[in-house]
């Protein structure tokens, strides 16, 4: 479907184009395009509506407010990055230890990526508006995507049993802080490959801390 702005006279004849569903995606694809463009303080239902070429009470039937096309472009926003991730995996095949850690480096590497990127709708992804409960319930794709790759790494002898309980945490955790540090300038770019690093040792050792 095309997403091209309609002229005022055929408004109503585009409004009646749509299909279920057809609106909602229109409208949460534009105004994830403005949230790149200008964040999202700058955002508003009625600018959105615009861009799609509908009236505002056309998008209200889909979204009450703007906080809850805030909510649901952050979801779609993780799907956005779920899908940045798995593309940068596609060239890592095998059951290898070697081609499960290179997916695992991969999964940071696109993480950090698609924050340089992306960077609006990163942080939109983390802010007020993100789905915390979705990810506490390890239901968001990202959440899954990094499940699949630590199962792989501990299937290949690269992650010792002790540390694997508690793996999603601590890597998710290095990787994001890293994402969010060199975001913000605070941590050079080339510092990311030392923290998979630390975080490839980390997994492998036997948790055992001193000689107790």
């Amino acid at each position: 479907m095309s997403l091209t702005k309609v002229a005022p006279r055929s408004r109503a004849k585009a409004k009646e184009g749509y299909h279920h569903g057809d609106l909602e995606t229109a409208l949460l694809v534009h105004a994830k395009k403005l949230i790149s463009q200008n964040g999202v303080e700058n955002l508003s239902l009625r600018q959105v509506a615009a861009k799609v070429g509908v009236s505002p009470s056309a998008a209200y039937h889909h979204f009450p407010d703007k906080d809850a096309l805030l909510r649901a472009a952050a979801k779609s926003a993780f799907e956005d990055m779920a899908e940045f991730q798995v593309a940068s995996q596609q060239n890592f095949k095998g059951t290898s230890a070697l081609a499960a850690r290179k997916r695992f480096r991969a999964l940071g590497i696109s993480y950090v990526g698609f924050a340089q990127t992306n960077p609006h709708l990163f942080r939109l992804s983390f802010g007020p508006y993100c789905g915390g409960d979705e990810m506490a319930r390890g239901e968001s794709r990202p959440w899954q995507l990094l499940v699949a790759s630590l199962d792989q790494l501990m299937a290949a002898g690269e992650i010792h049993p002790k540390i694997r309980p508690h793996a999603e945490v601590l890597v998710w955790s290095a990787i994001h802080g890293a994402a969010t540090l060199i975001l913000d300038e605070l941590l050079p770019e080339a510092a990311l490959e030392s923290i998979l690093d630390a975080i490839e040792i980390s997994l492998k050792s036997s948790g055992k801390v001193g000689n107790k």
